[in-house]
């Protein structure tokens, strides 16, 4: 019965001890990367954003995708966008963004975004969503015509049966495992695997020098955006069931930027079948292009921007693009 005890006792303190380090990694990640950007209160949820470029322009609405935030898409379309009226913001949950409780979903998640633009005084923007930020984006113009002036999708995930969840996304919210999980392994660990998901999102393209530092990927490490992110994922198939049945409503204009080479998503089946749906949607390839694509294309970005603005504007014609 002693020894039972001591062991006991020594699992508890072994317990302690790697939850106070699992706080100690987190408040270094915190350190390392602080807001650097403004905060803005949204229906009570405290929500953070840049604004960059010219305010004369017309708004466009960046949306980043799963386990990111703000400063991913930034990184890479910044420089390009330069001239532009750009609003990057932190996905509810995400980055320095709250999230409101109880069950989150595209739709919940597209009124708090309408409700953003309110606040910031935008009444409607062209909208970028990359990845998981696409199934936001396409929610955004579902439910809120009015806020969208176009669509562009950057290697969207559309489509119900993206695959099952990730073991790590369903244990996050067992009882016990998912507290040990999110509050003590995911700080400790989770570190070394941001590189290589990285090499997985931008394969079979090179990963840019110092992108998990300077994307402030290590946040996703924290219990209370790990959680959020999971919650996204464990249930992505449940809501892109939803929302895929309406995309052909859609009547924006609709550019979807992918890679016939990104191993994250089937991208014939997430973008080129979507966009043959929609009444003004078109799809273009970018030649050995991995998941990431916006890093390596900001050009193709760019221009897509251009196209759709003047075919919002009243030109006709979109065509399937091939650009390998």
């Amino acid at each position: 019965m002693l020894t039972v005890v001591i062991l006991a006792l020594i699992a508890l303190t072994a317990l302690i001890g790697a939850f106070l380090l699992a706080r100690h990694r987190v408040r270094l990640i915190e350190a390392r990367h602080p807001p650097s950007a403004e905060f803005i209160n949204v229906a009570g949820i405290r929500l953070h954003y840049r604004r960059t470029g010219n305010s004369a322009q017309p708004a466009i609405l960046v949306l980043h995708g799963a386990t990111s935030n703000l400063e991913e898409p930034f990184a890479a379309l910044s420089e390009r966008l330069e001239g532009e009226h750009v609003i990057w913001l932190d996905r509810p949950g995400l980055g320095w963004s709250d999230r409101p409780e109880g069950p989150w979903s595209p739709e919940r998640e597209a009124a708090l975004i309408a409700d953003f633009l309110d606040e910031i005084g935008v009444s409607s923007a062209l909208v970028v969503g990359h990845s998981w930020g696409g199934a936001i984006a396409m929610r955004l113009a579902m439910d809120h015509p009015a806020r969208v002036d176009a669509l562009l999708l950057i290697a969207p995930a559309l489509s119900a049966w993206i695959g099952e969840a990730a073991w790590f996304n369903k244990v996050s919210f067992w009882p016990g495992a998912g507290w040990l999980l999110t509050h003590v392994i995911v700080p400790i660990v989770g570190e070394k695997q941001t590189a290589a998901g990285a090499r997985s999102a931008f394969h079979p393209e090179p990963v840019p020098a110092d992108y998990v530092s300077r994307t402030s990927l290590p946040l996703l490490l924290r219990p209370r955006t790990w959680r959020a992110n999971a919650a996204d994922m464990k249930c992505v198939n449940e809501h892109l069931e939803v929302q895929e049945t309406r995309y052909q409503d859609i009547e924006h204009h609709t550019l979807v930027l992918a890679g016939k080479g990104d191993t994250v998503l089937w991208s014939h089946r997430h973008g080129g079948q979507v966009a043959a749906r929609m009444p003004n949607g078109e799809m273009r390839w970018i030649g050995g292009a991995g998941h990431n694509l916006h890093h390596h294309h900001p050009e193709a970005v760019h221009d897509a921007i251009l196209a759709l603005r003047e075919r919002a504007a009243g030109s006709s014609g979109l065509a399937v693009q091939n650009a390998e």
